[in-house]
């Protein structure tokens, strides 16, 4: 039994998740751009003294940057997350923490379903855009732990004008040019809005040119491409197609690309390894 907690923060819940004598535990609870600080570190306290043993340690995925293992320098998900630390979390369970970046997380959850690839690239494309790269079984962190952060690549417009594509192809960008909720564009989308349906491919193409960049930066003989984001129809169709259109076609073809394999938690289950990782072979992490 893997005796490790895994955590997943995004815009809408807090999901936590840990093994059990049978099966999974999970436990989830509502978060949103205004949830406090404070309520989060309740909710995972009290999952923690609710588990019929003691964990070895907590591993959390944060929506924004983190600085090494131990704090939130800066998330505009939830805002009160940052200067967030692990050891408010770990004085309050009694526990080893160490946070990690949510899209790292799912870089480090996907990447172990391809034990065979070289370089494996995660994009994942829900309110906002990141990604993450392992190479040989390693992540790629950065400096101070902020590599992948893809939804600040700068773009140029039809109109000249310098965007990041977090502004042009997320699912934030969607919602602002059309000035749609979720379900609604999901709605208008199955029921054939066909201005929405343009909007929709025009942000596929941006993302399509920006994953052009990945490959030509990175060469990842398996890219991963996921998020809510990305399931909206018309919209990976467009961003294949520019990026088959505008890659070397040496590097494209050897490139596989697919949908992440954990279909839930996958953040929770990235997080959840990191921490092993970092107890077990802290050199290696």
């Amino acid at each position: 039994m893997n005796s490790y907690i895994g955590v997943e923060i995004d815009a809408e819940r807090l999901t936590m998740l840990a093994d059990g004598p049978d099966d999974l535990i999970v436990r989830t609870a509502a978060t949103g751009r205004e949830c406090e600080l404070q309520h989060i570190v309740y909710e995972v306290e009290h999952f923690v003294a609710d588990l019929p043993y003691v964990p070895s340690g907590i591993g959390i995925g944060m929506p924004g940057l983190v600085v090494g293992t131990d704090k939130v320098e800066l998330s505009h998900v939830i805002p009160a997350l940052s200067g967030a630390t692990a050891d408010l979390f770990a004085k309050r369970t009694g526990l080893p923490v160490a946070f990690i970046n949510d899209a790292k997380a799912s870089t480090l959850a996907e990447a172990a379903h391809y034990p065979d690839r070289d370089t494996i690239a995660v994009v994942m494309i829900d309110t906002f855009i990141a990604s993450g790269v392992v190479v040989r079984g390693d992540l790629l962190l950065g400096a101070k732990g902020w590599s992948g952060e893809f939804g600040y690549m700068i773009m140029t417009t039809a109109d000249g004008q310098p965007k990041p594509l977090d502004l042009l192809a997320s699912g934030y960008a969607i919602a602002h040019q059309s000035g749609l909720d979720a379900a609604s564009i999901s709605q208008k989308l199955a029921d054939g809005d066909a201005q929405l349906s343009a909007i929709v491919r025009e942000a596929g193409a941006y993302l399509g040119y920006a994953l052009a960049n990945l490959l030509h930066l990175y060469n990842p003989d398996a890219l991963v491409i996921g998020g809510s984001t990305a399931r909206l129809p018309g919209y990976m169709e467009e961003a294949i197609n520019k990026l088959e259109a505008h890659a070397l076609p040496e590097l494209f073809k050897c490139c596989s690309i697919a949908s992440p394999k954990s279909s839930q938690y996958v953040t929770a289950f990235g997080a959840r390894e990191w921490i092993r990782k970092l107890i077990s072979s802290p050199d290696k992490a």
